[in-house]
């Protein structure tokens, strides 16, 4: 019996150095950098008929594109994601086909739908307290993003859609 208690000291002592010395190793994502929110957009556009997608330069051509984005205390963030064309109706539709890497940093400011920067994207996904994230990403586009935690959808026609996930 004394083996047997030794025995369970023994592995709950390991156990809690082990919790204690890898603990700081596994904090949450950027937390050195005060995030305030995690960002998570999914936009599609496969009705080559809607004028966003259609071919460059007068719409984005059909394909979809996914990116997330830590948002920092200081109006900066980190920026992940892809985007993919599409062909539609076969080789040689309109859409083109392939994918590439999204990544680098996005910077922010508050907005709201008044006081939008201009050429700002907005998608219809309309936050209820009329507050927005206005994120500015790699290419240059700057979306309005809903500040209010939760999930935002929109379908702007058949086969165009917008997903976005606002988490703290």
């Amino acid at each position: 019996m004394r083996k047997i208690l030794v025995l369970v000291v023994l592995v709950a002592g390991i156990a809690a150095v082990t919790g204690f010395t890898s603990a700081g190793k596994a904090l949450a994502y950027g937390k050195a950098d005060s995030p305030l929110a995690q960002v998570e957009v999914s936009a599609n556009c496969d009705n080559p008929s809607f004028p966003l997608c259609a071919p460059f330069p007068n719409g984005v051509g059909t394909g979809g594109i996914w990116y997330w984005v830590e948002l920092d205390s200081n109006g900066t963030g980190d920026l992940s994601g892809a985007a993919c064309g599409h062909t539609v109706g076969g080789a040689g539709g309109p859409g083109g086909a392939g994918a590439g890497s999204i990544k680098g940093t996005a910077s922010w400011t508050y907005s709201t739908l008044e006081t939008a920067p201009p050429g700002a994207i907005f998608f219809g996904t309309t936050d209820p307290n009329d507050h927005y994230y206005a994120v500015t990403i790699t290419d240059g586009s700057t979306w309005l993003i809903p500040v209010t935690t939760g999930h935002y959808s929109a379908k702007l026609a058949s086969g165009v859609q917008i997903q976005i996930t606002v988490a703290p």
